[in-house]
């Protein structure tokens, strides 16, 4: 990985996404950009000082967790629209990893349309790393689901990049009574999407993708969840899926978003 991005609206919530951006372009010696966007609806002389305050801010933010290491690092702010902005930052820094923090929570506007991060996440062309701890720390519990998808295989192949030393436990939701079934369709996938060779095989489970997640959870600590961002019908590339959106909104833990 040679270049991340990392999104900041300057709350707590990011103040965690940029501390894990900057660990993880010290690990991986990768181009670290960070950018905050001002709204383009407030008037151009009030925008001019938020930019500025902005800057500064991010700047003492990420000088306090580079330290004493060597990360090259750019702080940019933009006014207009986040989601365009974000997704022009990602070509022009080349970045191959998006970290975000969490969504700030609307209780009526979150049950009635799709949130800000939901869009943003939608929209990406390349993975998105949700942050909902502290970033501190590197990932020690990885658990991905198996859902015998092509973005399914892509999410393992980007655990790598984001914990190289996290222990990783996949699971395979199937229906009840079709364990044999599952377990073939299984063998099928991985002939046709080759997986990391570090990846070990996959507990299966009777039940739906939300229980076993929930089991599994419940059972073992993990710090990062990985996920691919749809569903495998073909119209499903163009949204996000159901459980991956609830997850979105309500994260246990960190979210790898394949795309």
């Amino acid at each position: 990985m040679k270049s991340i991005l990392v999104a900041s609206d300057l709350s707590e919530r990011s103040r965690s996404a940029v501390r894990r951006a900057v660990n993880l372009a010290a690990d991986a010696d990768a181009r670290l950009t960070v950018l905050h966007v001002v709204d383009a609806a407030i008037p151009d002389t009030l925008a001019q000082q938020v930019e500025v305050g902005a800057k500064t801010i991010l700047s003492e933010q990420v000088a306090a967790d580079i330290g004493d290491r060597s990360v090259t690092s750019e702080v940019t702010v933009v006014t207009g629209d986040a989601v365009e902005v974000i997704n022009e930052a990602i070509d022009t820094s080349e970045a191959e990893l998006l970290v975000v923090g969490l969504h700030r929570r609307r209780r009526f506007l979150d049950q009635v349309r799709e949130t800000t991060m939901e869009h943003l996440i939608r929209a990406s062309r390349i993975p998105v790393l949700l942050v909902a701890g502290e970033g501190a720390e590197p990932y020690a519990g990885v658990l991905a689901g198996v859902d015998l998808s092509k973005i399914c295989a892509a999410a393992l192949h980007s655990i790598p990049t984001v914990a190289p030393k996290g222990k990783l436990s996949l699971f395979h939701a199937h229906e009840v009574s079709f364990g044999q079934e599952a377990r073939r369709d299984y063998e099928t996938w991985k002939a046709m999407f080759p997986l990391p060779q570090s990846a070990p095989a996959p507990q299966f489970f009777e039940g739906s993708a939300s229980d076993a997640l929930h089991a599994f959870l419940d059972t073992k600590h993990h710090d990062l969840l990985a996920i691919g961002g749809h569903t495998r019908s073909n119209a499903a590339r163009y949204v996000l899926g159901g459980f991956t959106s609830g997850l979105i909104r309500n994260p246990p833990c960190d979210l790898l978003i394949a795309k």
